[in-house]
């Protein structure tokens, strides 16, 4: 799949940050808690096993994430062309 969800590295950029001021890192189940993303989602986003992922998931994400860390969709999302699809596809 082209798009992938970069939940795992955010996460661990935010533990790394946490781990600096001496604080406890951030489970998967507290991100579910604090952000209201539910942890089946998460750990789906987490794995690399998300088929989908909706603007609300989005939303609530990067608002968590902004909290500690400058981030945006493209830290959290990222499209990586395949480009032997990109020159079989016969635009028209």
């Amino acid at each position: 799949m082209p798009v992938t969800c970069h939940l795992r590295i955010l996460l661990a950029q935010l533990n790394v940050e946490r781990t600096k001021q001496r604080q406890t890192s951030i489970s998967l189940r507290r991100l579910a808690e604090e952000s209201g993303v539910s942890l089946s989602v998460l750990v789906s986003l987490h794995t690399g096993r998300s088929q989908r992922i909706d603007y609300n998931t989005v939303d609530r994400l990067l608002t968590y994430f902004n909290r500690f860390l400058p981030v945006n969709m493209n830290d959290l999302l990222v499209w990586e062309a395949d480009q032997e699809q990109l020159l079989a596809t016969p635009f028209s």
